[in-house]
């Protein structure tokens, strides 16, 4: 049975869509529960959401729990969810992911004909909406690694720890809680996950990928917005450094030289080419999209270091 792991901050626009897809699962009974962990939004979404799941949850035929914690973080969260759950198999998953009505089923059939082995854990495949406008850019990141990179895994059977996306995966309860959790000195959703599945990995870890337990991801993406986010892998990358000083390579953590004004000038300037094709141009720059990323992973670097040279 699988507890479906929520955990939400300051939003509750999709929330009742999400629960709701739950209830629309093909085979409802493989879900023992849902568990939504609030981490500190504030009153009036704290309310909203509360309202939500108690209309929900007069509908569902499982249980639906709400949990509600001063703001943490989404590390913090997700453990708070995986010690208070009772499932045997953790689904961790987003507010702003509905799943398609196979989902649940997906991820349990590939965790039954893997007969329940306890290293075993299931990614599922994040999806657009169907309907929505998707720009290039958008197609890029949710393909091609700066996101997700479902499109470069080339063994289903044997997935990579850097592919432990908590948008969609499931991983068995009893393994999770054989060594510390989600390490929570990371302030932002971004590598936290990556970081938990590095050691579940030296623990035995093994990722199936399993492309038919699709979610949809409703939240709106854009090039200008998505600079934010990188720019936080790159504070939350100097985190991880720390932890595990082996990976200074997979975390580009050497390359965050300061650029000569030449190469500060062309950046700029591909970065507003950038934010004008992706309104004006039906075709995509993945060269130029790293560069610009590149670019602002690079800033969240040098912003973690600029901290912690304040506090020492």
């Amino acid at each position: 049975m699988i507890s479906i792991l929520i955990p939400t901050y300051n939003r509750s626009d999709n929330l009742q869509e999400t629960l709701e897809g739950y209830l629309r699962q093909t085979n409802p009974e493989f879900i023992k529960e849902i568990i939504i962990i609030d981490d500190g939004s504030q009153n009036i979404i704290k309310q909203k959401n509360e309202n939500i799941i108690s209309r929900v949850r007069k509908k569902s035929t499982f249980d639906i729990r709400y949990l509600y914690q001063k703001n943490k973080g989404p590390a913090e969260a997700r453990n708070y969810g995986i010690n208070n759950a009772i499932g045997n198999i953790i689904l961790l998953t987003g507010d702003d992911i509905v799943p398609h009505k196979d989902m649940i089923k997906e991820h349990y059939i590939y965790h039954k004909n893997y007969k329940f082995q306890k290293n075993i854990s299931v990614l599922g495949r994040i999806k657009w909406p169907i309907g929505k406008k998707i720009t290039p850019f958008m197609r890029y990141i949710n393909e091609m690694g700066l996101q997700f990179g479902y499109s470069i895994i080339d063994d289903e059977n044997n997935v990579p720890f850097t592919f432990f996306y908590t948008s969609n995966i499931s991983v068995q309860r009893e393994f999770l809680l054989q060594g510390k959790l989600f390490d929570i000195e990371f302030p932002y959703a971004a590598w936290e996950d990556i970081e938990l599945s590095y050691r579940l990995k030296t623990r035995g870890l093994q990722i199936v990928y399993n492309k038919n337990a699709i979610g949809y991801h409703h939240h709106d993406i854009s090039f200008a917005s998505f600079r934010k986010r990188q720019e936080q892998c790159g504070y939350a990358a100097h985190i991880f450094y720390n932890i595990h000083p082996e990976l200074r390579e997979l975390l580009a953590i050497d390359s965050c030289k300061n650029h000569n004004p030449i190469i500060k000038v062309n950046l700029k300037l591909l970065e507003l080419f950038c934010l004008f094709a992706e309104k004006c141009l039906p075709m995509s720059f993945p060269n130029f999209y790293n560069l610009i990323m590149n670019h602002y992973y690079k800033k969240g670097v040098k912003k973690y270091r600029r901290d912690f040279s304040m506090k020492i």
